[in-house]
């Protein structure tokens, strides 16, 4: 990446600029860097926990494939909602103050769900919190690109549009990496720890191990099978109980990332409600001279 901003830095400023990838001029737009900033952080902690959540609501809550899809509709239907409501909304507050109200929803629905999530979850609470995480989802998602653009001159939109996208998947692939390893690692290290406390179930030494590796290996599938048999019963209660601090720990962290997006807006110049991106004020580039 390192290598990447420094060769299209040479072609933009001192060479070809007509084979940049990226103009790194825009990142003088001072609403524009700090935007992307944001946006790369945001991205970190808004969608990494959706990796997870569905083998939470199976192999703990029991769910079938299709029940936990049913069970993220909300997230759908509160960004639905806030994406209607905030078009009529951009007149009396500004996009950024709708930025930061989504994020501040996100970051409640994220954390309600490290505080909700248990073995024994109603669908009704997981419901809730992630019709609220939606409602943050549909805010930020709606307006985050008019705060990051407002500023960009209009013959260079369709460049800026495409970092920001580049920065905003940027951000969620990193968080997705971030929040199935903090999740994995803590399954496995809880599960393991768990089981060492069954010692009087008739567990070898060894046995705590391999049957860590074989929940977190087929990602929480094996513990069906486990509670199948009365003899490893133990071990798949163990294992929903370390698969739910998994989902407590990767909501927190989510949250906290959306924190630190939410922090980092303060650093965007706002927009008034209402108002639209400045026009450019420098002019287009000459047309080369007629014969």
């Amino acid at each position: 990446m390192a290598l990447f901003v420094r060769r299209q830095a040479v072609l933009t400023r001192g060479g070809d600029p007509s084979r940049a990838l990226m103009d790194v001029r825009l990142f003088s737009v001072a609403s524009f860097r700090n935007g992307n900033i944001a946006t790369l952080i945001i991205g970190l902690g808004e969608f990494g926990i959706v990796a997870v959540l569905p083998l939470w609501l199976q192999f703990t809550l029991g769910y079938s494939a299709l029940q936990a899809g049913l069970a993220l509709v909300p997230v759908a239907i509160g960004s639905f909602v806030a994406s209607g409501a905030s078009f009529p909304m951009s007149t009396k507050v500004a996009p950024l103050g709708q930025v930061r109200f989504g994020l501040a929803m996100e970051v409640v629905g994220l954390a309600g769900l490290g505080l909700i999530a248990a073995t024994d979850s109603p669908w009704w609470s997981i419901a809730l919190v992630l019709f609220a995480y939606g409602i943050g989802v549909g805010f930020a998602t709606a307006q985050v690109t008019n705060v990051v653009l407002a500023e960009v001159p209009g013959h260079s939109a369709g460049q800026g549009s495409g970092i920001q996208s580049a920065f905003r998947q940027l951000g969620s692939a990193l968080g997705i990496a971030v929040l199935t390893t903090a999740f994995f690692t803590t399954l496995g290290s809880r599960l393991r720890a768990g089981l060492g406390g069954l010692g009087d179930a008739g567990l070898s030494a060894a046995e705590p191990g391999r049957y860590a590796h074989a929940v977190t290996d087929s990602a929480g599938a094996a513990i069906g099978p486990l509670a199948a048999h009365p003899a490893t019963a133990p071990v798949a209660d163990a294992a929903r109980s370390a698969m739910t601090t998994g989902i407590t720990v990767g909501g927190l962290i989510a949250a906290g990332f959306v924190v630190l997006g939410l922090i980092a807006t303060a650093l965007i110049p706002g927009t008034p409600a209402g108002a639209s991106a400045a026009p450019d004020p420098s002019p287009a580039e000459p047309e080369p001279a007629r014969p």
